[in-house]
């Protein structure tokens, strides 16, 4: 199993993008005008430009502040939709017309590209250095399960919310370009994590999944009900055994790792059957270890989705 703390990505690393700046609603804020309830502007902040909402009228000479930190003058929406899919902490998705083309310059080694919460056909990673592309790569996002005659002939196409680019090129110098192309409509991506992938050790069969439904139903006195649809949420118990060699490295990388969101991959082959069940991109919510074998050390880990 794999993961990675994410490279934090500012709007100095993006070298180019079919997303521009500002887009619809995006309009820099100025601290003379006066701004009515429902007004949307961005501002930057920590490097990275933030969506904003007017919460009042006569809304004039009041900073933005970003989440959880905000005034009663201002609701913030997330990153500026040309950053939003490099915004580890929500899920708010980047928007745009196919193909969306990105290239960042991490200013760091990376060696694995996660991707997810994505409405798309396909997604291409290429790695350069300098102007040479050193690696490049294919992953398909509409697939199917086939296994029988059945299958072959009636199951459709299904939409793969994320995958994964591993063992890329390591270099302190190489930068990256993403292209993602969506026949049927706009591209949609609420993910995009860069990151020096580790091992966390080997997932086991006893490897747990639940789907939590937030659906509600009401039902009045009557006996009729009212339905709300809302998103099922993945977790995952993690069974897995680490070698006691790095066992330090992996309770320091999880320290490392509390509160943030990244990628958790127990299979890296995205063609595998089990691949969409065990790759998430969440938090770790709980985990511990015991040190009853001599050479490794068995560990469960949760890790619930975004």
């Amino acid at each position: 199993m794999i993961t990675a703390e994410p490279i934090k990505i500012v709007d100095s690393m993006i070298t180019s993008s079919t997303v521009p700046y500002p887009d619809t609603g995006e309009s820099a804020w100025v601290a003379g005008t006066i701004y009515a309830n429902g007004a949307k502007v961005s501002y930057q902040i920590d490097g990275v430009f933030h969506r904003f909402e007017s919460l009042q009228d006569s809304n004039q000479a009041h900073p933005p502040e970003k989440y959880p930190n905000e005034n009663q003058w201002w609701l913030d929406l997330g990153y500026v939709n040309k950053l939003a899919a490099f915004q580890n902490d929500r899920n708010t998705q980047t928007v745009t017309a196919s193909p969306y083309i990105v290239s960042i310059d991490p200013n760091e080694r990376f060696g694995a590209i996660a991707v997810g919460n994505i409405d798309a056909d396909s997604v291409t990673v290429e790695v350069l250095n300098g102007s040479e592309v050193i690696y490049t790569k294919t992953n398909q996002l509409k697939t199917r399960d086939v296994y029988d005659w059945y299958s072959w002939t009636y199951e459709p196409f299904y939409q793969a919310s994320g995958t994964i680019f591993t063992n890329l090129p390591i270099n302190s110098d190489n930068t990256c370009r993403i292209t993602i192309i969506n026949g049927g409509g706009s591209v949609k991506v609420g993910s995009i994590l860069i990151g020096l992938p580790t091992d966390i050790g080997l997932a086991q069969y006893g490897t747990g999944i639940r789907r939590q439904n937030f659906s509600t139903f009401e039902r009045d006195e009557f006996g009729e009900t009212k339905i709300t649809i809302r998103r099922n949420i993945p977790r995952i118990n993690f069974s897995l055994v680490i070698d006691k060699r790095k066992v330090n490295n992996v309770r320091r990388l999880l320290d490392e790792l509390n509160g943030i969101v990244t990628f958790y991959a127990g299979i890296v082959e995205t063609e595998h059957g089990y691949f969409d069940s065990v790759f998430l991109i969440g938090l770790y919510k709980d985990v511990s270890y015991s040190l009853d074998l001599p050479d490794y050390s068995r560990a469960e880990i949760e890790i619930e989705a975004i």
